[in-house]
């Protein structure tokens, strides 16, 4: 059948990408669908950059993947033959009661991961873009790096394309049935194609058409990130080569994070919130202004953190979370159709898994078994509601 596929990946943001990726090398015949083109901006998967670590003050249960992921990030920047990779290092900062210091320096023991712990003065020294008081403890990963974001998805798709992936964009799936070889999927355009198994990676329109249950565990939310340029005679301290990629609790719980620049279509320093200035959205998604009060508030913390940078910042822009209840990943089994996985939910940090994730659907889709255990991320463990 000409229409017969072994797998094929719904949504080909930066989660299905990979598993088009990976599927690839593991089935005969692998498709790809996408609602929009290549590169859009109204998914969660955009911009320019993205920060890997792996003293991941979230949890050691993250680990596995993320030892996983670093393997493939390294062998996707050998195999497109370009800088994916900007070894910057890593600081994250906090009080020594914060859950980014505890969290960071009890993973990193875990998995045995190179790191130091500093004082507010050594960071100084190490770091002087950062302004800390003494009494502010840091936790140093030189491993940690910053990825290029929009580079690295457009490379694992280049790679998908090269050996023998098929991608199909600006086409809509409308409807997914089970068939007596698989799943039947329908497109918008009026395309029938069968596959054997099928990967479902469409973000919060997950629950529209495909997974109506998990709908009680996934919130979209619209929320902005910065960019800041260096002041006169500071902008050395702010290179790539002197900056790393950061993570800053402050005394009430917020978490900043940051990244230097690493290429020209980002015109500063990226500093956003992760916990705050989140506003529920719609899986539409259109992209609204960035409200005034979110810049000021920002740039007052700025002017306190970081006094070589312009405190206003030169561009703000909102990106998009897909958030679960508590904030990690769902991906599982569809029990609804034949042979059929999906992901979703990154919560606003799951870029830096998705070679890996995207390396166990495709095992999954193919019959194997993942290199990495997904149980933990399973919705299962939410029950029949969620607890939101």
């Amino acid at each position: 059948m000409k229409n017969l596929y072994d797998v094929i990946i719904i949504g080909l943001g930066v989660m299905g990408t990979a598993a088009l990726w990976r599927a690839v090398s593991k089935a005969t015949r692998v498709l790809g669908i996408e609602a929009s083109g290549p590169t859009h901006s109204y998914g969660s998967s955009q911009g320019e950059s993205r920060i890997f670590r792996r003293a991941y003050w979230e949890g050691a249960k993250y680990l596995p993947l993320l030892n996983h992921a670093d393997l493939l990030w390294n062998e996707l920047e050998r195999l497109t033959q370009r800088q994916l990779i900007f070894r910057t290092g890593g600081l994250f900062v906090g009080h020594g009661s914060s859950r980014i210091i505890a969290g960071s320096i009890k993973t990193a023991k875990e998995g045995k991961i190179e790191h130091e712990v500093w004082s507010g003065e050594r960071v100084k020294q190490a770091f002087p873009s950062f302004d800390l008081k003494n009494e502010m403890t840091a936790v140093f990963e030189p491993g940690a790096y910053a990825l290029s974001a929009c580079d690295a998805r457009l490379g694992m798709l280049n790679e998908a394309i090269r050996t023998g992936a098929v991608a199909q964009f600006g086409d809509r799936v409308v409807s997914l049935e089970n068939h007596r070889l698989g799943v039947k999927v329908l497109t918008l355009s009026g395309h029938t194609y069968i596959a054997k198994s099928t990967i479902i990676t469409t973000g919060p329109w997950i629950t529209n058409r495909f997974i109506p249950s998990v709908g009680n565990f996934l919130e979209p939310r619209q929320v902005p990130i910065f960019w800041f340029k260096p002041k006169k005679h500071y902008e050395s301290a702010f290179s790539l080569e002197k900056f790393p990629v950061f993570l800053y609790e402050l005394k009430d719980g917020s978490i900043l994070y940051g990244a230097p620049s690493i290429s020209k279509a980002e015109p500063g320093i990226k500093i956003g919130f992760h916990n705050r200035q989140q506003l529920t959205s719609s899986p539409n998604w259109n992209n609204q202004p960035v409200k005034q009060a979110y810049s000021d508030e920002i740039s007052k913390t700025i002017e306190t953190l970081f006094s070589g940078l312009d405190p206003q910042p030169i561009k703000a822009k909102n990106c998009f979370y897909t958030v679960s209840p508590d904030e990690s990943f769902l991906i599982g089994k569809i029990q609804s159709l034949n042979s059929s996985y999906f992901a979703s939910a990154c919560s606003g940090h799951g870029f830096k898994f998705a070679p890996a994730i995207g390396d166990a659907l495709a095992n999954l889709a193919t019959g194997q078994r993942p290199e990495v255990s997904l149980s933990a991320f399973s919705p299962d463990r939410f029950g029949s509601t969620s607890p939101r």
